[in-house]
């Protein structure tokens, strides 16, 4: 029969503390149990000495009948914080990507850095170097955005005792800084402007297409691609479309829905910012791919199936671009047997660590800044088909204002 361990210390008859029980894992802290409406709850620490220090300072809350939160540690804040159940009862509801995202930079940076500190020992110069420890602007500008709202949150929940502007204060300098230390920008260009080199060319996206259906066997994935470069549709949209979307006469595409695939799980969501929208697709690319014609032998190919497919969440649809079975394709497998080995055969560059500069996504700005920057189209309309939350956005990202300024100076004089 197995003995119930006893405790190191009891603090004030309500706290107690137990010894660390291995080398490794949680077990290698010292443990802090203490009574919690109507139950216990418990934290952890790293020595003996601030177990006895922070115990004794919960003894203290609970004698005068205050909020014990704000003595625990960070740890223990995040723990609530990404817990759903918690997190839900005070109306903050997160979709699993955001979910699986926030747990991620909470984990990778904030975790390691500050986890061990009580939550009356966050200060501004910890986050702030929190946000500089994610390398780059990009990382910082989300650890920037994530922090925020776990502080203000945290107030909420009374986690946190400071004033939330205080704590955060400069933080949007802080990424500012890091942009300016990395890279020099070209006045009259904002942040979401996309430099040419970042977008394949016309040739480049002939390549990859071909590629991928050589590297298959299957030749609709070569449709696959010209139609993501010339309609301007993500992924997951591409993934989930069936035959009931496409206006094969008017060359349209309704995005209405999209396959979000978050760990392995598939589900049907709406489109990015909940936008349904109506793109377009050419009769043939600049290449001379004939895009219209090989959609409608496709379609025609599908509507032949004599049993429509049984897809992940349980309807039956004709999927464009299906697996095996007919149902939703995986992102991850698609990458790795489709994407990946057709960018190699395609000779798609890569940057000095070796990955691909550019992915799938950037099949999305050949359709941009070909109607912009080709065939001259206005930024309103193009927007509207790749459901950009205004023209100014898809203005920003494909023309920049730089462009146009100083021709329109030389025109005044």
């Amino acid at each position: 029969m197995a003995t119930r361990r006893k405790p190191t210390h009891k603090i004030g008859k309500v706290v107690k503390i137990y010894s660390p029980t291995s080398d490794v894992g949680k077990g290698k802290y010292y443990r802090i149990v203490y009574p919690h409406n109507g139950g216990f709850r418990d934290t952890t620490a790293t020595t003996e000495e601030f177990a006895v220090a922070q115990a004794l300072r919960i003894a203290r809350k609970i004698k005068s009948g205050s909020d014990l939160r704000s003595e625990l540690t960070v740890n223990d804040f995040l723990d609530a914080y990404l817990d759903s159940n918690l997190r839900e009862k005070s109306g903050n509801v997160w979709g699993p990507k955001h979910a699986l995202a926030r747990k991620g930079l909470m984990n990778l940076y904030v975790r390691p850095a500050i986890g061990t500190k009580l939550c009356t020992e966050i200060t501004n110069d910890l986050l702030k170097g929190i946000v500089w420890s994610g390398g780059t602007v990009s990382n910082g500008e989300h650890l920037r955005s994530a922090i925020g709202a776990w502080i203000r949150w945290g107030k909420g929940e009374k986690w946190v005792v400071a004033d939330p502007l205080e704590l955060l204060h400069g933080m949007k300098n802080t990424t500012n800084q890091m942009r300016t230390e990395t890279k020099a920008k070209q006045s009259g260009q904002g942040i979401l402007y996309i430099n040419p080199d970042q977008i394949p060319s016309h040739s480049e996206v002939d390549a990859l297409a071909k590629a991928a259906a050589a590297n298959t066997g299957i030749w609709w994935y070569e449709l696959m691609f010209n139609l993501a470069a010339y309609s301007g549709m993500r992924i997951g949209e591409i993934l989930d479309l069936d035959v009931t979307h496409i206006d094969t006469k008017a060359k349209t595409v309704q995005v209405l829905m999209q396959c979000l695939e978050v760990g392995g799980r598939k589900t049907r969501v709406l489109p990015k910012m909940s936008k349904q929208r109506t793109t377009i697709y050419p009769t043939k690319t600049p290449s001379g791919y004939p895009l219209a014609k090989q959609m409608e032998r496709r379609i025609k190919e599908l509507k032949a199936l004599k049993k429509v497919p049984l897809i992940q969440d349980g309807t039956r649809r004709l999927l464009l671009f299906h697996n095996k079975t007919g149902g939703w394709i995986s992102q991850g497998s698609f990458a790795k047997n489709v994407r990946i080995p057709a960018q190699n055969k395609a000779g798609w560059p890569k940057d000095q660590s070796g990955r691909f500069i550019w992915t799938f996504h950037s099949l999305r700005h050949v359709f941009c800044s070909y109607y912009l920057g080709e065939l001259r189209q206005e930024a309103s309309d193009v927007a509207i088909a790749v459901g950009h939350s205004s023209p100014w956005t898809t203005y920003s990202m494909y023309v920049g204002a730089a462009k146009t300024a100083i021709s329109k100076l030389s025109a005044a004089n």
